[in-house]
């Protein structure tokens, strides 16, 4: 079975997502934001070619866009590691 794990970075966005997320849309809105994503990282972690190639940003890193944010990502032996997550419209200025 393949399987995600989240970097450092990934935790801290997810974390900062999910706060800003309360801030605006409140607690309900923000947990079905957050668990939206988790089930992509799972489904990207099924399907690790499903992203497009990001190598702008680094040697194998796939992006995949998810509503407003977009997902990094790599492959790993098991599955796929979650490098950062961005806003859509600030991934052209992310350095990983």
């Amino acid at each position: 079975m393949s399987r995600y794990v989240l970097t450092a970075r990934a935790e801290r966005d997810l974390l900062a997502i999910f706060l800003q997320s309360i801030e605006l849309f409140g607690v309900p809105q923000a947990r079905r934001y957050r668990d939206s994503l988790k089930n992509c990282f799972e489904l990207i972690a099924g399907n690790p070619d499903m992203g497009r190639p990001a190598s702008r940003i680094g040697e194998g890193v796939r992006r995949h866009e998810h509503q407003s944010h977009i997902i990094l990502y790599d492959k790993v032996s098991e599955g796929v590691r979650i490098l950062a997550l961005v806003p859509s419209k600030s991934v052209r200025l992310l350095k990983l």
